[in-house]
C-alpha cells in the first residue's frame, strides 16, 4: 500500500509525532510511505530512513491566499507523482488543502482521504468561522478521525456525522529510555539529587497551555522543582507583564525525544484550556508516572476517574491544582497507585502499535473503495 501523510507543521507537536509513529510502522510492515510537511522543523530528523520526504515550502498555519494556492498546486502535483492509495491528512490546514487538491483528481481520490483532527476544540474555539468549510469537505472524505470520544461528540454536534471513526492517539513506550538531551536531563537530575520532587510539563509555550498557572503552582509549592520542556527557553512573552519566575521553576526549551524526560519526574502536569488527546500525557503514562491535568477535552477519558484513575483531574484553579500536586508528593501510596494504573492504561489502549493497527484496518477498507 502507498501511504502519503500530509501535516502542516514539522515541529515536535502532537500531529507531527503521530505522523512519525505511523510512518515508521508503515515502513516496517513493508508499505511505501511518504511524508509531506513544512521544510524547516525537527520532525524530519525523526522520520524512519525508509520514509520518503516531500518538503512543501509554501505550507503554513496562517491564512495566506497566495501561499495556500501554491500549496494546493504542490499537493496536486504530489498526488500525481506519488499515486497514493491512502492520503492521510493531519491538522486543519493540511486537511482543507489536502482534500481540495484530492477533489481536483476526482471522487476516487477523496474517498482515499483520512483526515485526523488533533483536537477539534481548536477549530470550535479559535477558528469556528471555518466550520461550514469543514462540513462541506467532510462529505468528500473517506474518514474523519477524532482522537477522543469528546471530539467525536463535538464533531457530530457540529453536523459532521458521516464516516466518523474515533481512533485514540498512541505513543512509543518511553519507560526506561535514556534521554538524548543531556543538558535537560542533567538539569532535572541535579534538582532531583537535592531531594526535591520533580514536576514536569512538556508542551508548547503558548497561552492556551496556561504557563501563567504553571508559574503560580511553582510559587505555591517551594518544596518541589518545576520544569517546562517546550518550544522556547524565554517565557516572558507568554506571561503577564511583570511576572517573576520563582527560583524553583526552570524553562528548558525544545528537547529531542522530550517524552523520555518523563522517566526523571515524580509528577507529570499538563494544564490547558483545551486539548484533544495529548501525546505528552500518554508518554508520561508509559513511564508509569502519576498525572495532574486540566479537566478538559479528551483528557478525562484518558486518565479515567475513581479507583481506575491514572491521575487527578483539576479545574484551572491554582489552589485546587496545588492541593492535587501536594497530595501526590505527600502520600507515596497515591503516587504508586496512580502510576501503576497509568502504565496499565497505556499498555491496554494507548501504545503506538494499537494506534497503527487501528489505522491500518481503516486504510485497508478505504483502499478497496
Amino acid at each position: 500500500m502507498r501511504i502519503l501523510h500530509i501535516v502542516t507543521n514539522s515541529d515536535l507537536g502532537g500531529a507531527p509525532r503521530v505522523v512519525t509513529e505511523l510512518s515508521a510502522r508503515a515502513a516496517k510492515d513493508g508499505h511505501t510511505c511518504a511524508v509531506a510537511a513544512a521544510p524547516d522543523g525537527p520532525m524530519w530528523r525523526y522520520l524512519d530512513v525508509h520514509v520518503q520526504r516531500f518538503p512543501v515550502y509554501s505550507i503554513r498555519r496562517e491564512i495566506d491566499p497566495l501561499e495556500d494556492l501554491k500549496t494546493f498546486c504542490s499537493l496536486q502535483k504530489l498526488y500525481g507523482r506519488f499515486r497514493p492509495d491512502i492520503i492521510h491528512l493531519h491538522s486543519s490546514k493540511a486537511g482543507v488543502l489536502g482534500r481540495l487538491s484530492a477533489l481536483s483528481w476526482g471522487i476516487k481520490y477523496t474517498r482515499r482521504c483520512v483526515y485526523t483532527i488533533h483536537g477539534f476544540d481548536t477549530i470550535l474555539k479559535a477558528h469556528n468561522r471555518y466550520l461550514p468549510l469543514e462540513r462541506m469537505l467532510a462529505r468528500a472524505t473517506g474518514a474523519v478521525v477524532p482522537v477522543s470520544h469528546y471530539d467525536e461528540r463535538n464533531l457530530r454536534a457540529a453536523g459532521i456525522c458521516k464516516r466518523v471513526v474515533m481512533i485514540p492517539n498512541g505513543v512509543t513506550n518511553r519507560r526506561g529510555m535514556p534521554s538524548p538531551d543531556l543538558r535537560a536531563a542533567s538539569c532535572i537530575a541535579e534538582a532531583k539529587a537535592q531531594g526535591k520532587p520533580i514536576v514536569l510539563t512538556i508542551a508548547r509555550l503558548e497561552s492556551p497551555k496556561r504557563p501563567d498557572l504553571f508559574v503560580d503552582i511553582a510559587r505555591k509549592i517551594t518544596k518541589a522543582s518545576f520544569f517546562w520542556v517546550g518550544n522556547v527557553q524565554n517565557p516572558t512573552s507568554m506571561l503577564p507583564a511583570g511576572t517573576k519566575i520563582p527560583e524553583n521553576l526552570f524553562f528548558l526549551g525544545e528537547s529531542p525525544e522530550a517524552g523520555t524526560l518523563a522517566n526523571l519526574c515524580d509528577i507529570f502536569m499538563l494544564l490547558s484550556d483545551y486539548e484533544g488527546a495529548p501525546m505528552s500525557i500518554l508518554e508520561a503514562m508509559s513511564c508509569a508516572k502519576p498525572v495532574v491535568a486540566s479537566n478538559v477535552g479528551g483528557i478525562p477519558e484518558i486518565l479515567g476517574e475513581g479507583s481506575d484513575a491514572a491521575g487527578i483531574l483539576v479545574p484551572n484553579k491554582p489552589n485546587i491544582i496545588s492541593n492535587a500536586v501536594l497530595s501526590i508528593i505527600e502520600k507515596p501510596s497515591i503516587a504508586n497507585r496512580l502510576g501503576a494504573m497509568a502504565r496499565q492504561k497505556f499498555e491496554s489502549s494507548y501504545s503506538a502499535d494499537h494506534m497503527w493497527e487501528s489505522y491500518l484496518d481503516l486504510y485497508k477498507k478505504l483502499s478497496k473503495l
